[in-house]
């Protein structure tokens, strides 16, 4: 291989001067910000956009994100080989040229100036996806036929359904918009022609390893890598974000690196390289190669017997984070994975290998079989129990598992047995990895490794050990799993910590809080004794009847289990979307309500006519908001360590008068809890004149401030009202002016209250108005 020296490139001194520059400000600045803890300026020059985050670990991880965008301006830059003219096919040059193109729209709308993307740009940008689409069938005419045309197929659909979603999602036409995803399947179609175009490249000869695997990388990182990253956090962080902003970063760059290597090696009439034809390792004793296609059947074809098309079904951590975490097009990633692998694809798979015989499809079928049986092993440590009879009995019918309230599996699948009543999910996933891993170990024993071959005694060994030990495997997937009780629940919403201070409680959401809904209620349709797995299987099934609907269905189940699911809104909120929808309304139309009754009251208090003090007072105030009272007693409290206002006797002294009392400190007001009042204070330097004209009941008693604070409040919480304390401790006279609010025709449908303090000597209660009727 020649070495990569600046002068080979057309623009290669340029490139390296400027990717090397790049290169000493981020780890110049990198290390800026580990030891000033200021990083912004290696923010700006890797990430050039959101706030940074704090100084902190992350610095090490954006040098070396910067080293990679060093390396992608590197490959991007350099241009082509010096010599090579460009190629005389015009097909080839155009495809050059739009790729050119393609990579600068990405660098100026989305990676590195990252102006506004109207949807025009999206869609020209679509238009230019289109046109790679073409002319990478037009150029990649050694490739074989089927590859080509599954690619063009592939992408001419992906990227009409992506300009179809960006021009009606522009028209706001939701109906037509949601056609045109499902025509692009979210992407997946892209990412296969993606996946088929680095295949031809990688045996056409033109393109080097560089465009090869950088667009590898690319797609890897899409299609798995940053689903995983966005569902394997539960918030968003600073670790989730760098992680998730990085595997982002990483993605675009890739991707620019493709484009532009995939232009650079364009250049020039480089010939096509001829592939050689791959060996094949002698085919050996038939009865181990048969044993390793025949071992993945077996576990599919107990499935099968059953009626069960799938591999692990609805159960375990795997299952639960595709169904719950990913998007819709990633659990359906994952349900045709399960299928394939449920009907015995992997042997498929398997038999292939053996048919050809080629050490690098050996070892990629073997990886497969690997990384399914980890899958498998994982699941079967996280399944949940399977319902026994008892169990599947209290369900009263089949089990349904949707997704965002679309039913996955059909209603015969898990259906209990008309005998036993057990639901069947499946052997336990350890038969499926023992079978895996054993015909992985068979692949690459007999055909995985170099000339030197192991004996074939030794092979017949290990299939004995794995055989024996497959034999001892146990029943796993009839054990009951975890089971939340009800008590598990109280300590989960629990507020005290481990000392009994208050700590904040994480919310519910979910599975959860719809399993500890159901241990909290005594009644049915819930088991108290109902496994975890059954009850949401269950809750699942419920969710199906309840969205559908059909009064056939609803009173096919109130006869068979005698549960009404109509009745069943709010215990299956958390898991129903139809029922989380109808929860909402309700809890917004209560609000509204709300809103209009508060708007009322205030407009009630904004009518009431306004005092007008017949001396200037030394401070007047409005309450603005109409006050409410639990208990109808608005209270001043100043303690001073001698007296108890639980056990004063000023209950005792309001009785008199029916509206005001008051003691040393502790002074108490009593109105009618129902109705909203407005409030008035007033405080005064000298005794303002008696006003009983438009009042019903006026009554003034003396009062002793202990501290200097009076400050009138509901006991049960709330507002305080300005403190009536003018010249702080002290004796103080208390004034309370009270009358009914007329509205709408209705003579007591709010309270007024006017409250004058002013400093004054005296205890004596002098009613200046007895209460009267409005």
């Amino acid at each position: 291989m020649r070495p990569h020296r600046p002068g080979r490139y057309r623009f290669g001194w340029p490139a390296a001067l400027f990717a090397g520059g790049y290169l000493v400000a981020v780890v110049v600045s990198g290390v800026i910000a580990v030891v000033r803890g200021d990083g912004e300026v290696v923010w700006w020059l890797v990430v050039r956009r959101w706030r940074p985050l704090e100084p902190g670990w992350y610095a090490l991880v954006l040098v070396l994100a910067g080293g990679v965008q060093g390396w992608a301006l590197w490959q991007i830059l350099r241009g082509r080989v010096v010599g090579q003219d460009t190629a005389p096919d015009r097909h080839v040059r155009r495809l050059r040229r739009v790729l050119y193109a393609y990579l600068a729209v990405q660098l100026i709308f989305y990676v590195l100036f990252l102006l506004p993307s109207p949807w025009w740009v999206d869609v020209a940008r679509d238009i230019g996806r289109l046109a790679l689409v073409v002319l990478f069938h037009r150029v990649l005419d050694g490739t074989p036929r089927a590859l080509r045309f599954i690619a063009f197929a592939a992408g001419t659909l992906g990227v009409v359904g992506s300009i179809g979603e960006e021009v009606f999602d522009e028209l706001d036409i939701r109906a037509v918009e949601q056609i045109f995803d499902l025509v692009g399947l979210d992407g997946l179609l892209w990412s296969l022609w993606m996946a088929l175009i680095l295949v031809a490249q990688a045996r056409d000869g033109r393109w080097g390893r560089g465009a090869v695997w950088s667009g590898a990388a690319s797609v890897v990182l899409a299609s798995l890598v940053m689903p995983l990253a966005l569902g394997g956090f539960d918030s968003f962080s600073a670790p989730a974000f760098t992680v998730i902003l990085g595997v982002s970063g990483a993605r675009a760059i890739l991707m620019l690196v493709w484009l532009a290597r995939s232009a650079h090696d364009l250049a020039g009439a480089v010939p096509r390289r001829e592939r050689p034809v791959p060996a094949r390792v002698p085919l050996g004793r038939w009865p181990l190669p048969v044993a390793a296609v025949v071992l993945p059947l077996l576990p599919a074809l107990a499935h099968l017997a059953h009626g069960l098309p799938f591999w692990i079904g609805p159960r375990g951590a795997v299952e639960s984070a595709f169904r719950t975490r990913f998007t819709g097009s990633g659990l359906l990633l994952w349900l045709s994975f399960d299928l394939l692998v449920g009907v015995g694809g992997l042997a498929v798979l398997v038999l292939v290998a053996v048919v050809r015989r080629t050490r690098r499809l050996v070892r990629a079928t073997a990886c497969s079989l690997v990384i399914a049986a980890a899958v498998g092993a994982v699941t079967a440590v996280t399944t949940r129990a399977a319902p026994d009879h008892t169990a599947a009995e209290s369900l009263g019918g089949d089990m349904v598992f949707d997704y965002e309230g679309a039913q996955i599996y059909p209603d015969w699948m898990f259906a209990p047995d008309v005998e036993t009543g057990e639901i069947f999910f499946g052997i336990s996933p350890l038969w499926h990895s023992a079978a895996f891993t054993v015909s992985a170990i068979i692949l690459m024993s007999l055909y995985g490794r170099r000339p030197a071959r192991r004996s074939p005694y030794r092979v017949a060994v290990a299939v004995a050990v794995s055989v024996v030990a497959l034999s001892l495997l146990p029943v796993a997937d009839h054990a009951r799993g975890p089971f939340t009780s009800r008590s598990d629940c109280e300590r989960a919403r629990s507020t005290a910590g481990e000392y009994g201070q208050h700590v904040e409680s994480r919310p519910m959401t979910g599975e959860t809080a719809f399993v500890c809904e159901a241990r909290g209620s005594d009644g049915p349709p819930f088991g108290q004794g109902t496994p975890d797995l059954a009850l949401v299987a269950y809750g699942h099934r419920l969710c199906g009847v309840y969205t559908r609907n059909d009064p056939r269905e609803i009173a096919r189940v109130r006869e068979a289990s005698g549960v009404d699911v109509r009745g069943l809104t709010y215990p299956l909120d958390e898991i129903c979307p139809r029922a989380a929808a109808i929860v909402k309304a309700r809890i917004d139309a209560e609000d509204r309500e709300i809103a209009e009754r508060e708007a009322e009251e205030q407009r009630k208090c904004d009518a009431a006519p306004r005092h007008r003090p017949l001396i200037r007072p030394e401070s007047a105030s409005v309450r603005r908001e109409p006050l409410w009272t639990d208990h109808g007693v608005l209270e001043a409290y100043e303690e001073d360590g001698y007296n108890d206002p639980f056990e004063d006797g000023l209950y005792e002294l309001l009785e008199k008068n029916g509206l005001v009392a008051a003691l040393p400190g502790h002074l108490m007001i009593s109105i009618y809890a129902d109705p909203r009042v407005c409030v008035t204070t007033e405080t005064y330097r000298r005794r303002p004149p008696v006003e009983t004209k438009g009042w019903h009941h006026v009554v003034e008693v003396g009062y002793q401030s202990p501290t200097g604070e009076i400050k009138l409040r509901d006991a049960m919480g709330g507002p305080e009202l300005p403190d009536l304390a003018v010249r702080g401790k002290g004796h103080y006279r208390i004034r309370v002016h009270y009358a009914w609010l007329p509205w709408k025709g209705e003579k007591r449908a709010g309270q007024r209250l006017l409250i004058m303090a002013y400093p004054g000597r005296g205890d004596e209660v002098v009613v200046h108005r007895e209460r009267t009727d409005p």
